[in-house]
């Protein structure tokens, strides 16, 4: 069964198709693309127009591509973004109108039960945790493979943060201190059950965007799926990042140039983190949300849907 699966974030639109076999996928083809949909809603509490529209196009691209693949089934979601905006239902409606693209709008708890399933599908440890740092939040899970037991979503994204507090290039001292007290005040809400289990004998995976970038700065020449990051070395990176203007933060090798205005917030997000957590390392994967998107629509009736 082939499905498409459509991932529409805060600060990018993210496409995966994949035909699932039992319990394997095989990739079939793999797209990003950064509108900033959420970029500027801590002020306006509202997806702007233009953001709107950027993301409609891609949205429009990305269907089309599904099509060409022959998908038996497209599923989309909508994350923090648009959950929390004033016209985040609206531009539901004009995803499907527009685009042809029916989105549903997740909870934090949802999304963090979809990328769970996604980033541990097929692995055999025990006992799993996992991190994903998105554009508007992000969620913690612990579990068994393919099996959350408990999340929760933290309303700290790389956007949010750097919209907020990053305004020099490079960040001034001043800049950097509001940035890791906020970070501080909200990992205070991450209930204790997750900090307490999350420790030694349990896997971090981390899952998006500044995850994988990170894995891939530290080590350019290797995949970041299954890379393993110590704290040390993040703490590092994170250091030489914040002191770095941007147009050079561009030119870093391993880095998504369009997510280097955002990659110190989302370091620092992950830094502080893993303190929180009491783990000296984590270790990436590409996987996450699309991929439990695919998994569970690859259950669910097998008769082609239109698209």
């Amino acid at each position: 069964m082939i499905i498409g699966a459509i991932d529409v974030g805060s600060n990018s639109v993210k496409l995966l198709v994949a035909e699932v076999k039992g319990r394997t996928t095989r990739l079939l083809a793999h797209r990003s693309a950064v509108t900033r949909l959420g970029g500027r809603m801590d002020r306006t509490r509202r997806l702007s127009p233009a953001a709107q529209d950027r993301t409609i196009g891609v949205l429009r691209e990305f269907r089309r591509v599904c099509e060409e693949l022959g998908a038996d089934r497209v599923v989309a979601v909508g994350t923090e973004a648009v959950r929390t905006a004033r016209n985040g239902r609206t531009f539901a409606a004009r995803c499907r109108k527009e685009a042809g693209v029916a989105l549903r709008i997740i909870s934090g708890r949802e999304e963090a039960r979809l990328a769970f399933l996604g980033a541990t599908f097929g692995r055999r440890e025990r006992r799993l945790a996992a991190i994903d740092i998105g554009g508007g939040s992000t969620e913690f899970m612990l579990g068994s493979p393919g099996r959350l037991e408990t999340s929760a979503s933290i309303p700290l994204g790389a956007v949010r943060l750097t919209e907020i507090h990053l305004k020099g290039d490079p960040p001034t001292l001043g800049d950097r201190l509001g940035l890791l007290m906020h970070v501080h005040d909200g990992l205070g809400r991450l209930p204790d059950l997750l900090r307490c289990a999350s420790g030694p004998g349990t896997t971090l995976l981390g899952i998006g965007g500044t995850c994988v970038n990170v894995a891939r700065m530290l080590s350019p020449d290797e995949i970041p799926e299954g890379r393993k990051v110590p704290l040390d070395a993040l703490e590092d990176l994170l250091n030489r990042l914040a002191g770095t203007p941007l147009a050079q933060r561009k030119q870093i090798p391993g880095i998504d140039p369009d997510r280097a205005d955002i990659i110190v917030a989302g370091a620092r997000i992950l830094v502080e983190s893993l303190k929180t957590l009491g783990v000296p390392s984590f270790t990436a994967t590409i996987h996450g949300l699309r991929r439990g998107l695919v998994v569970e629509a690859s259950r669910g009736p097998s008769r082609r849907r239109p698209i």
